[in-house]
C-alpha cells in the first residue's frame, strides 16, 4: 500500500510517516520513487502512534525498534513496553507519595489551633 493509504489506515499524517521513516523507526519497501507499506509496517505505525499518545519519546522508540529479516522484532518491542510500563508504575507510586505528603500538610494546617479557620 502507498503512503496515502497507510496514512488513512493509521490515522497518521503523511508528514509524520515520512518523519518516522527518516528517523529510522520504519523501513517501508521502496519501488522506484514510491514507498510501499506492508501489513507489518502498518502494525508498527499503529504501535508508534499509540506509544506517542502515551508520551514515549521517539528517541526511545528508535532505540527499541529492531528488525529481523525486514520485519520488526516484536519481542524486543514487547520487552521495551514492559520496561516502560514499570517506569510508569514507579512514577505513579512517587505521585501517590506526593499526594500523601500534601494530605498530611493540609491536615496539619487544618488541625493547627494557631491558624484562624477563615485563613484555611
Amino acid at each position: 500500500m502507498l503512503i496515502g493509504a497507510a496514512s488513512k489506515q493509521t490515522g497518521l499524517s503523511q508528514k509524520a510517516i515520512r518523519l518516522y521513516e527518516q528517523q529510522g523507526l520504519i523501513r517501508p519497501q521502496r519501488i522506484g520513487r514510491y514507498r510501499h507499506f506492508s501489513a507489518a509496517d502498518i502494525d508498527l505505525l499503529l504501535l508508534i502512534r499509540e506509544a506517542r499518545a502515551l508520551g514515549i519519546p521517539l528517541q526511545r522508540l528508535r532505540a527499541a525498534i529492531r528488525y529481523q529479516n525486514q520485519q520488526p522484532d516484536w519481542s524486543t518491542l514487547r520487552t521495551f513496553l514492559l520496561q516502560f510500563r514499570g517506569e510508569v508504575e514507579a512514577e505513579v507510586v512517587r505521585q501517590q507519595q506526593r499526594l500523601q505528603q500534601l494530605d498530611h500538610c493540609l491536615h496539619s494546617i487544618s488541625d493547627c489551633p494557631l491558624v484562624p479557620a477563615e485563613k484555611i
